[in-house]
């Protein structure tokens, strides 16, 4: 009896191409942002400029959940195609009102309409990933993918910064144009496996409770979900403001903050690597324990290091074991859900780690306020080590695997 040897996800060709498209429409994502900062700061201030990056995201946070449904009624390349090509249009034009006038109306307006176009990608991304590949390569699937949005993510902010130095608004956004047409292009060629057959008369509203029932009466997804919601609580906060407040206190100034995230990047990539070549089939539960812990370590080294060169040792620490905790969680969640429901739990994952996001940095920069960085720093930690308690208590997720 031969076994049919399972290739790397790497070496899937399609695949391939779906990172490298999700990853350049990650990069425009990113561009566009920094564009719009940039032009609201030259048109207004710093103030107003943060109200209308968090109007911009509204529409998002609120259409990625309805947006579910959709990438399960319909094909999910398609809506990512069509994401793409939308956007490319909303940025031809956003560049032609930039050559004519910029009026902060107009930025709002286009930053809205963007917004809305953007939350359907990410659904039908989630819905289209796994139909790509075998149940065995989702885990160095998941961790190819993270290398990529990890990429577009690292670049896709200086990037914005040059365009907008050279050529302003305009030039940025026509730039950005062509990443959505490039992704577009990368994601148009893909062949996914094709869906089981789902009916699809039943009404959207029925549909979107439908997929909540499912997620919430899931023996292996619900506590996965809580695993990914404290993951992010205890996470995204010190990312996000905690190492900028830090490196203030600590009077590391700027290059401080910047030392410490470049040191969150590589260890993330290295992790990534290494998630890449290792499989981890069996009690993925321990290993998204030993994740959390062990990034609950690394914030609290970095909050509690008495100088600059350890704390970026300790962001090391956290990039390390929290890439390969992310891959863990993704393909374990990929694995145990049915094709008719993948656009509806991959909407609300995005909301667990996009949508808590402001909300979490505006809780720890209270706190931080309050109590001080290093007790807000602290709290986050005891937050994130708290996901490692569902993987520990609860045998079906201590004992999952993936095969």
């Amino acid at each position: 009896m031969t076994t049919a040897v399972v290739v790397p996800a790497y070496r899937v060709a399609q695949y391939r191409r779906y990172v490298a498209g999700e990853a350049v429409s990650v990069l425009g994502d990113q561009v566009w942002y920094v564009a719009l900062s940039w032009a609201t700061v030259q048109l207004a201030s710093p103030g107003v400029a943060g109200v209308v990056l968090a109007l911009s995201a509204v529409p998002r946070l609120l259409l990625m959940v309805l947006g579910g449904p959709l990438a399960d009624r319909f094909d999910a390349r398609a809506l990512m195609v069509g994401s793409d090509a939308l956007r490319a249009v909303v940025m031809v034009a956003a560049a032609g009102i930039a050559l004519v006038a910029t009026d902060l109306w107009l930025l709002v307006a286009v930053a809205l309409i963007f917004g809305t176009v953007d939350a359907v990608f990410m659904p039908a991304a989630g819905s289209l990933r796994p139909r790509l590949l075998e149940t065995e390569q989702l885990s160095d699937g998941a961790a190819l993918r993270e290398l990529g949005i990890r990429a577009a993510l690292t670049l896709g902010a200086p990037l914005g910064g040059a365009l907008v130095t050279v050529g302003g608004l305009a030039l940025a956004c026509a730039v950005n144009a062509v990443t959505f047409v490039l992704s577009l292009l990368a994601i148009r060629t893909l062949r996914p496996r094709p869906l089981e057959r789902v009916e699809r008369r039943e009404p959207y509203g029925a549909a979107l409770r439908a997929g909540l029932r499912y997620l919430l009466s899931h023996r292996m997804l619900r506590p996965l979900l809580l695993v990914t919601l404290l993951f992010n609580i205890g996470f995204v906060g010190p990312m996000n403001i905690g190492l900028a407040l830090l490196s203030e206190d600590r009077g590391w100034g700027a290059p401080g903050i910047g030392f410490l995230l470049a040191g969150f990047g590589v260890g993330a990539a290295v992790g990534a690597l290494v998630m890449l070549r290792v499989r981890v089939r069996r009690h993925i539960g321990i290993g998204i324990a030993l994740g959390a812990v062990g990034e609950a370590v690394g914030i609290a080294g970095a909050t509690l290091a008495p100088n600059l060169g350890l704390a970026v040792a300790s962001t090391v620490v956290v990039g390390l074991l929290g890439g390969p905790m992310g891959i863990m969680c993704a393909s374990l969640t990929q694995a145990n859900t049915d094709d008719a429901f993948r656009g509806r739990v991959s909407s609300v994952q995005a909301l667990l780690s996009l949508g808590v996001t402001p909300l979490v940095m505006g809780l720890v920069g209270v706190l931080a306020g309050q109590f001080g960085t290093t007790a807000a720093m602290l709290g986050s930690a005891v937050v994130e080590a708290s996901a490692a308690l569902p993987c520990l208590l609860l045998a079906r997720l201590r004992r999952a695997s993936i095969s």
